[in-house]
Parts: C-alpha cells; structure tokens; sequence
C-alpha cells in the first residue's frame, strides 16, 4: 500500500525538526503508542495498539531513522508485529519552509501488512492508515505552535 500526503505546520522548520527528535514527542503524537524509546542514536523500539474495524492488537517493532539531512528530511523504516500479524514500511519526509512560521511537510511511503490484520481489507487499512497520520500531525502542530508560543 502507498501512502502519501501533505501537511502544512503553524512553526518554523527548525523547531519541528527539534520535536521530531524527542521520542517523548513522537509517542504523545502517535494514536495508540503505548511505548516508545530510543536504543540507539536513530533507533526506537515501541509497542502501539491499533484498531482495524473488528481486529484490534498491539504491534510491537522497531523505528529506524536514517538519511537524515537536518531540518529538511529523513526516511523512516518500521517493522512491527503482533498476535493480529505484522507490519513492514519504509516512508520519507521531506520539509519546507512556507514563509514566515510556516513548514510544509511532504510524505511518501509504502507498507506491507500480512496476517489477521490484512484480512480486513486494503481500503479500511487504508483509511485507518490515513486517520491516524491526520491525528499524529494534527497533534505535532498543536505541541509546535505550544513550543513556539513558549520561547
């Protein structure tokens, strides 16, 4: 499955690079993130609780980050399994300063899932997929603008 996507953040690139390096952050963010730490300079090791219409589990992985170029991109692989199946992507962020306080961030990616989880269906993973990066972003904004609103 494909994803892809845009958002435009209410602060300045520098400071969004500066959240998405605190895995505090990140795990306050994520929709059912139950865990999250960091085991090495741009590794973490989680677990996330996930709903897909009437399967429900925890998945737990490993989130590596590599091709850093500080603040304006990175890629991200995951790998994630649990009782309900498991989890295998890779996805790139790519950011842009949009004027004064403002930073457009690019998505691109591409998951695999296997097991019980994927016997739902693509289009609801899809969807699930899709509501849960809405709200991670949506809630990184709200933490950026708190963060910028405090200096």
């Amino acid at each position: 499955m494909r994803i892809e996507g845009q958002y435009t953040f209410d602060g300045p690139r520098e400071v969004l690079w500066e959240l998405l390096q605190d895995p505090k952050v990140l795990a306050a963010c994520l929709p059912g993130t139950q865990s999250l730490r960091q085991v090495g300079e741009h590794e973490y090791e989680g677990e996330i609780g996930v709903r897909v219409g009437p399967i429900s589990g925890a998945f737990a992985g490993q989130l590596t980050v590599t091709n850093e170029v500080p603040p304006v991109s990175s890629t991200l692989t995951v790998e994630g399994k649990g009782k309900v199946g498991f989890l295998k992507g890779v996805g790139n962020i790519d950011m842009t300063e949009q004027g004064p306080g403002k930073t457009l961030m690019k998505y691109t990616g591409e998951v695999q899932i296997g097991g019980k989880v994927a016997s739902v269906g693509q289009r609801l993973f899809d969807s699930v997929s899709r509501g849960m990066i809405e709200q991670a972003l949506g809630k990184l904004n709200e933490m950026l603008k708190a963060r910028v609103a405090s200096r």
